[in-house]
């Protein structure tokens, strides 16, 4: 049976900081952001074990999410580029 969870943390994201996770965690099929925050908790604390295999695939991990997180930032930055393109045809 799963542990119950009955702690919660909070803390406070920029909008764009809270669409580059929402970008993250939706491009790793994770159902939550609050599964994922979860997730790279125990990454944290846990560490990962020290075999090769292991290692390969933590940095695969690594890299596979901060593609994702570029992938966030350049949605986010392409938007506000158009946003602005607009603004100068309409003045």
């Amino acid at each position: 049976m799963p542990t119950r969870k009955n702690r919660i943390i909070s803390l406070r994201l920029s909008e764009e900081e809270y669409e580059s996770l929402k970008s993250v965690y939706a491009s790793r099929g994770v159902r939550s952001l609050s599964e994922f925050a979860r997730d790279a908790m125990h990454r944290v604390v846990g560490g990962y074990p020290s075999s090769d295999g292991a290692n390969i695939e933590h940095r695969v991990e690594l890299l596979h999410g901060k593609v994702a997180m570029l992938e966030g930032e350049v949605s986010r930055l392409s938007r506000a580029v158009g946003l602005e393109a607009e603004a100068r045809k309409t003045q």
